[in-house]
């Protein structure tokens, strides 16, 4: 909304007799505005829009106490203005107002890095908020709908409106008054959701649009691109010696998060976990996992390590690309596990020469069948069964498999300290 306010003068009336430069004195108060908004939904004009001054002041007010404004930079030498403000349901104006500024005061995302992280981090922070005010509350019903917003683009020395928005909010957040262990573990995803969310930069503003849609979406499926994207990124920055070590979902974050989807169809008489707790299906996401992060040299908590097998580059989206066909996504992975398999058979009988045994998992034909019966099982279908197991085989691991040595047990740490 373009606005430019047109004064009209008011002289002020007093008894004292003041000097004559404080006798000059006018108050000037607002009267009429210009621009293509109504107050009234009954037309639209550039012309002077006639309307008291109270019933501004009072929608100022009202943005001022309700409202969050950020400036969004968008170039480096451009910033525009972002608007949001919260559609209220069953909540109470106190509780409303003690959310709001605690998110404001204390708590409120950042606006140096594009458009796409400040939504993000704007829906993760308030949510965070509202785990807090859900352990306080007694009410069990929604609290809150969505985000509306407003963004005003820069036009030079005027700011003019160029889109109107809405941001949903993760309804798979779903916490009782009597359920506070639940609420922490919410927290701890949220932090988990925020530190991948703040390591990405302008730079990333594709994979920031991807998460973005997952996060104010409600579909589970709304979060696989955006981990394709970011699976090739974690590489990258792996393979990398002078960047930033990535931070990872924790398998037990990624356990929860899926859990709590609505299912689309209500009466479906099937869970998720009969595919994040199929053996093979965990077995040939952990191959994944040390073919892709734990390859090659990694930056551990005990410092650098050199593993004996190479990175595999790309497969999250090769896996990603056929996750539609069965017969592509079969073959696709199938490739892989013979790949794999093969180059555990050469470091094993490289290291036999030493006297010594790889630890790395091994996969089998029952796993690749229990994996192509989840595919073929109409229930699921294979583009989430696919998904899932992208989603998994980049994820951080952290639990001893009975197929490794204990004691060479290692995880990337997921701090962001740059590698030596």
């Amino acid at each position: 909304m373009n606005l430019v306010f047109c004064q009209s003068p008011v002289k002020q009336k007093t008894n004292t007799k003041l000097p004559t430069q404080a006798s000059a004195v006018k108050i000037y108060m607002p009267s009429s505005i210009q621009g293509v908004n109504r107050v009234l939904a009954d037309g639209i004009s550039s012309s002077s829009q006639k309307n008291a001054w109270l019933n501004l002041w009072l929608i100022a007010k009202g943005l001022f106490d309700f409202a969050l404004s950020e400036r969004v930079k968008i170039t480096d030498n451009t910033f525009d203005w972002r608007v949001v403000v919260l559609e209220p349901k069953n909540i109470s104006l106190s509780n409303y107002r003690s959310v709001l500024s605690a998110l404001k005061k204390l708590n409120p995302p950042g606006s140096g890095y594009g458009i796409a992280r400040f939504d993000a981090e704007l829906v993760l922070k308030f949510s965070q908020e509202m785990l807090n005010l859900s352990c306080q509350t007694s009410r069990k019903s929604k609290l809150v709908n969505n985000f509306r917003g407003s963004h005003f683009s820069s036009k030079g020395q005027v700011y003019g409106l160029k889109d109107v928005f809405s941001l949903g909010l993760p309804d798979w957040i779903k916490v009782s008054p009597d359920e506070i262990p639940k609420a922490i573990a919410f927290h701890k995803i949220l932090e988990e959701h925020l530190k991948i969310v703040r390591s990405l930069n302008e730079n990333q503003t594709e994979i920031l649009a991807t998460y973005r849609d997952f996060i104010t979406g409600k579909a589970l499926e709304l979060f696989f691109p955006f981990q394709v994207r970011y699976a090739e990124y974690a590489i990258k920055q792996l393979a990398d010696p002078q960047a930033n070590n990535p931070y990872l979902f924790s398998m037990e974050g990624l356990n929860t998060m899926v859990r709590n989807f609505k299912n689309k169809n209500e009466q479906q008489d099937w869970s998720i976990d009969e595919i994040i707790e199929n053996p093979g299906f965990l077995r040939i996401a952990k191959a994944i996992n040390q073919a892709t992060v734990y390859a090659g040299k990694i930056q551990t908590k005990d410092g650098v390590k050199e593993l004996d097998w190479q990175r595999n580059y790309g497969l999250a989206q090769r896996l990603s690309s056929h996750a539609d066909s069965e017969k592509d996504f079969i073959k696709e992975l199938t490739n892989f596990l013979i790949s794999y398999e093969n180059e555990n058979v050469r470091l094993t009988e490289q290291l036999q020469k030493d006297s010594k045994k790889l630890y790395r998992v091994w996969t089998t034909k029952e796993d690749l069948d229990q994996v192509l019966t989840l595919i073929k099982d109409k229930r699921f279908g294979c583009s989430l069964v696919a998904n899932l197991l992208i989603a998994y085989g980049y994820a951080k691991w952290s639990k001893k498999s009975s197929d490794e040595k204990p004691e060479d047990e290692f995880e990337i740490t997921d701090n962001t300290s740059t590698k030596k």
